[in-house]
């Protein structure tokens, strides 16, 4: 009886092993299963390489650059002399007439010795006057001295005859002395005046002319007709000779002033010709010459460091254009006609190595190129390529 349980009893356990095994071994070959089936990659979506057709045709290098309207005639204003500012009679924007008073220097201190040098002048000549005055009187009493000498001399001779006795040619030879002496009175009377006398005149009077002079020069006067376009002056200010207080313009003739790196000056020359337009509207573009450019890229010199452009229709400029206005200015610097070209998308660069990448036949395959001007959104082909070749962008 204690028998049949352990029967039992194993196989019950042999039973639970099987189904066990049984278990695990599916378990395994799921596992298997599952990482045997590959994960799905997305698939890798190749975009297009535009390609372009080497054409024939006009490659235009041009240069852009602003400039500001300018007048052409245009000068600074400054007094010729130091002093204070009394008064200030017009302002910036107003017209003026060649010598009109636009300022003035306070003359206060220079009328007060303009007084004491008119005075020094008048008592030098007072004393001249008086000292000429007595030279005169007494060269005219020498005169008359003589006169009567030379009367008595005529007399004697007169009497004594063609055969004077000793007396009487003693008499001729004493009155012929006082003849010669009374003529070198008259003479030394002639160089009498005192020079120190005529020194000082003439010193007082420059004195005159100098403080003169300078009350003259301290009006600032409008040199042409205008506009004041800017002035820098209030009453009370100390100004220095020849400083810039202003300008002056003719506004009735502009032009335009330009400054350009020396890169964009080495491209153009004088002579050159442009289109004009507004700078913040473009419209219809004035036609324009390149007047000056500074040195030594032009005929500009000394402190001239901008660029000069003239508009060719004068009337049309001044209608459209007032001073300060901004505008924009291009050039055509270099026009080549049926030549070969490519969009600079199409060329590649590798260390300064210019190259394309030629499509035939489905085949790519690398060309250099050797490259001329670039203008138009077009880069000129000078070698490397032929019309109609297709080349595969970047």
């Amino acid at each position: 009886m204690k028998k049949l349980p352990n029967r039992l009893l194993l196989l019950f356990l042999g039973t639970l092993f099987l189904s066990v095994s049984c278990l695990a071994g599916g378990q395994r070959e799921r596992r298997s299963a599952d990482l045997a089936e590959p994960t799905p990659i997305p698939t890798a979506v190749t975009a297009a390489r535009p390609t372009y057709e080497v054409a024939r045709g006009t490659v235009t290098f041009t240069l852009d650059f602003t400039g500001r309207v300018v007048p052409v005639v245009e000068e600074p204003l400054f007094f010729p002399r130091d002093g204070l500012v009394a008064n200030v009679y017009l302002d910036s924007g107003d017209r003026v007439q060649a010598g009109d008073v636009i300022a003035d220097l306070d003359n206060t201190a220079l009328e007060a010795e303009l007084v004491l040098a008119q005075s020094a002048l008048a008592v030098a000549e007072g004393q001249l006057t008086l000292s000429q005055q007595q030279i005169e009187q007494a060269r005219q009493a020498a005169e008359l001295a003589r006169d009567l000498s030379q009367l008595d001399l005529d007399f004697a001779v007169q009497e004594a005859g063609s055969n004077p006795t000793a007396e009487e040619q003693y008499q001729i030879d004493r009155l012929t002395l006082l003849v010669a002496m009374a003529q070198l009175e008259v003479d030394a009377l002639d160089s009498t005046l005192d020079p120190e006398l005529q020194s000082a005149v003439d010193e007082a009077a420059l004195r005159v002319a100098e403080l003169e002079s300078q009350m003259a020069r301290s009006q600032l006067l409008a040199p042409f007709d205008g506009e004041i376009s800017s002035l820098n002056l209030a009453p009370g200010r100390s100004v220095a000779a020849f400083e810039p207080v202003g300008v002056l313009a003719d506004p009735s003739q502009i032009e335009i002033s330009a400054n350009l790196p020396e890169a964009q000056m080495r491209e153009l020359a004088e002579g050159m010709t442009v289109e004009i337009e507004p700078a913040g509207a473009p419209g219809e573009p004035l036609a324009g010459t390149i007047t000056r450019l500074p040195a030594p890229f032009g005929s500009g010199g000394g402190e001239e460091d901008d660029t000069r452009l003239q508009f060719d229709d004068a009337t049309a400029a001044f209608n459209r254009y007032e001073p300060g206005d901004r505008v924009r200015i291009t050039t055509i610097v270099t026009e080549r006609t049926d030549v070969l070209w490519l969009p600079p998308a199409a060329i590649r660069d590798f260390n300064g190595r210019k190259f394309v990448v030629v499509q035939t036949d489905g085949v790519e395959q690398r060309v250099d190129v050797s490259l001329g001007i670039e203008g138009n959104g077009r880069v000129e082909i000078v070698d490397g390529l032929n019309e109609g070749q297709i080349i595969v962008g970047q």
